[in-house]
């Protein structure tokens, strides 16, 4: 095997970034993959009948297509092509029920019943500023934010436990839906930090 100036070992959204800004600074680059194509967490493929793509291990990417990391890429002219879906997130509940965000945040609201108020003043603020949110979120922290403002009101809600912002709602599907996007954290709901998974994916959807 030639020598190489880099190894980068997994081509997920992580790997594949290392391995483009190691490339873009003229190091010659190998990335090693086990799998069959490359992309990690956001690869789509045929799972179950012909035609029929289903993503591996996301149903919606929210993240990954506001990166502003990924954003500055061309990806598009390599065949790259983000689906939003009509309904972005959705959790079932007893009785054949069912708990939603909707792109709309007035959709969403009407759906939360009870809670579609307190829902709306919690999240209007960082829909009006996703992108500087996004941004503050997925850069690297070097110095001041370049929006303080919208990082210091996250960082009040989002500091929380997602157990102590389900507690702002009384109705099951708002709870259900800040419940749900704070399993991503993968650990307990009662942790603190745990609140900001949800802030951040209603203000996306």
């Amino acid at each position: 095997m030639p020598e190489r100036d880099a190894v980068v070992v997994g081509s997920g959204p992580n790997g594949l970034a290392a391995a483009i800004e190691l490339a873009r600074h003229d190091l010659d680059v190998l990335l090693i993959e086990a799998k069959d194509t490359i992309g990690g967490g956001t690869r789509t493929a045929e799972l179950t009948l012909p035609g029929f793509r289903h993503d591996i291990c996301a149903a919606v990417l929210p993240t990954s297509a506001a990166s502003p990391y990924f954003s500055s890429l061309p990806l598009h002219e390599h065949g790259l092509e983000w689906v939003h879906p009509d309904l972005p997130v959705a959790q079932p509940l007893p009785g054949g029920d069912v708990a939603a965000v909707f792109p709309d945040l007035d959709e969403t609201a009407d759906h939360f019943g009870v809670d579609g108020r307190a829902y709306r003043k919690l999240i209007k603020p960082f829909v009006r500023s996703a992108e500087a949110l996004i941004d503050g979120v997925l850069n690297p922290v070097l110095g001041v934010p370049r929006s303080p403002i919208v990082m210091a009101r996250f960082g009040a809600v989002g500091a929380r436990s997602a157990q102590g912002l389900a507690s702002r709602f009384s109705g099951d599907r708002a709870r259900a839906t800040v419940a749900g996007a704070a399993a991503h954290s993968i650990t307990s709901l009662d942790s603190s930090f745990t609140a900001a998974l949800p802030i951040v994916f209603s203000a996306l959807a």
